[in-house]
């Protein structure tokens, strides 16, 4: 049986004049794969197409206080939930399924952007009457958001179907597993390599990639790829180095002299901040600033606070003595009033609320939490601190020992969180404490469970060491297996596609 005709869903041209205006969504009608295209309001349509599934990234999901940023911290055994409703138990016990919460959402959402971004660029190459340079500007865009998409995939399920057509026949959809270096050498690398070509500019304050997003995604790729499961080796931590330099040499990005731009919506897109996924007050507002706060605890505007994700006790008191980043309301809080709407007039409550216990500050956009119930603070995939730090760790695994801006980059970013200068240059005291930065800085942002895969090692709480992630007992006392370094297929995709078949250990 043939499909005739793959219709783009929801195609808009969301024109991307301010960052204001990013998500403002003005329906171009319904396209199919044998329309034909000329305008570059079409083109315009085709490339945001491949945005639509970037939501994935922090996106809610069905169910209480759930989304699927929880996937990725959850396990990490940093994190707790007072949440019961997010199926966290199944996390902490190490018992997740291929039924757990999350799963088929990544799964579901990166296929869906992959096959936005298949039909992109089979169209954009039909476009003859439009200037090459805008269509091949247009192509690096939808190429990064291909790679990216995969580069998801692949870390988070191992091998996966290799699509990169636009599926017309039935039998397109039972696709065997690829393997995972397949899926690196044959479309990650080569569309960012081939974005990398292009005229795109280094920066962009709308939430459009930028060259400098391309770089970093490049950046983390080859950094990955030299380490596990691939052992790429040196090679690929030298052009790791080489594209987080570039970036660094651009003097595009900054880092934000404080933490509390990290959580104002007025910086979105701007300084420290290289690709994020966009949210709007008119049209798609940030969610997930509610999953930060304390359950029920009548701090907010919002109708009820979620609690589904905590930081643990164990976690936050594991940074080293006199970081500003530990401070009360900087990256934790353990106070705050209560809001008006929930306490009667003159309540103890009104002025100071102990919430015995560490909550996640990073993200607490003010203004929804005290007022509006609305957040439009966007969410980040890349920004300039990991660049940095993804610099330093390359850098000292290609050469074996770090050099002069490696060591600059480590005490910069000490700096900023009041720390005294690093002085050992020994090649693995120095590798840890960039991994160490790399935990505390970027911590709760989705990088800390793919470095624990690529590197095999955790950090210990209580004693600061990397151990072995194979072996390791968490916080509950359960113990890390190979089962762990992937999630299971889901279930609902292997029942639509017998040919996909399960990890080790589900």
């Amino acid at each position: 049986m043939k499909i005739n005709k793959i219709y783009i869903v929801s195609l808009c041209a969301l024109f991307l004049s301010s960052c204001n205006n990013f998500l403002d969504e003005q329906p171009t009608g319904t396209m199919t794969t044998d329309s034909k295209l000329t305008s570059k309001e079409s083109a315009l349509a085709l490339t945001n197409s491949a945005y639509l599934k970037n939501t994935v990234f922090n996106k809610m999901t069905p169910g209480w206080g759930c989304n699927t940023i929880l996937l990725l911290e959850y396990m990490t055994g940093k994190a707790t939930s007072e949440n019961s409703q997010s199926n966290y138990k199944d996390f902490q016990d190490l018992l997740v399924s291929d039924r757990s919460l999350y799963i088929e959402d990544w799964w579901q959402d990166c296929y869906a952007g992959i096959a936005n971004c298949n039909l992109a660029l089979q169209k954009l190459g039909e476009f003859e009457n439009l200037d090459a340079s805008l269509v091949n500007g247009y192509m690096a865009e939808v190429k990064f958001m291909r790679a990216l998409y995969y580069f998801y995939l692949v870390r988070i399920f191992g091998d996966v179907p290799k699509i990169t057509t636009v599926q017309s026949e039935l039998g397109e959809l039972q696709v065997s597993r690829a393997p995972v270096k397949e899926i690196y050498d044959e479309i990650i690398i080569p569309d960012l390599l081939e974005a990398e070509q292009s005229d795109l500019a280094f920066s962009d304050h709308t939430g459009r990639v930028s060259m400098g997003a391309v770089k970093a995604l490049l950046a983390d790729v080859y950094l990955t790829y030299a380490g596990y499961p691939l052992q790429g080796g040196k090679s690929y931590y030298a052009e790791s180095a080489k594209r987080s330099l570039e970036v660094i040499k651009s003097n595009e990005y900054t880092l934000f002299t404080d933490y509390e731009s990290l959580r104002l919506p007025s910086q979105n897109n701007k300084g420290e901040f290289i690709y994020q996924v966009q949210f709007s007050l008119n049209k798609r507002h940030n969610e997930s600033v509610r999953i930060f706060l304390p359950s029920r605890s009548g701090i907010s505007a919002y109708d009820l606070e979620y609690g589904s994700l905590i930081p643990t006790k164990e976690f936050v008191e594991s940074f080293e003595k006199g970081d500003k980043r530990t401070e009360e309301k900087q990256y934790f809080f353990t106070n705050y009033k209560g809001h008006p709407s929930k306490f009667s007039p003159g309540a103890a409550e009104l002025e100071f609320m102990d919430l015995n216990g560490y909550y996640i500050y990073k993200f607490f956009d003010q203004v929804a939490v005290d007022n509006t119930a609305k957040s439009d603070l966007n969410w980040s995939v890349y920004r300039y601190t990991d660049v940095l730090l993804m610099y330093a760790e390359a850098q000292v695994n290609a050469d074996g020992t770090p050099n002069q801006q490696s060591i600059d980059i480590v005490n910069q970013i000490r700096g900023r969180a009041g720390l005294a200068p690093f002085k050992q240059t020994n090649a693995s005291a120095f590798l840890e404490e960039v991994w160490d930065q790399r935990y505390f800085d970027l911590c709760y942002e989705n990088k800390m469970w793919f470095d624990m895969l690529r590197t095999r090692k955790i950090r210990d709480d209580k004693s600061g060491e990397y151990v072995d992630f194979i072996g390791y007992k968490t916080n509950w006392g359960k113990v890390y297996t190979e089962t762990q370094l992937l999630f299971p297929i889901p279930l609902s995709e292997r029942q639509a596609n017998p040919n996909l078949t399960q990890n080790q250990g589900y």
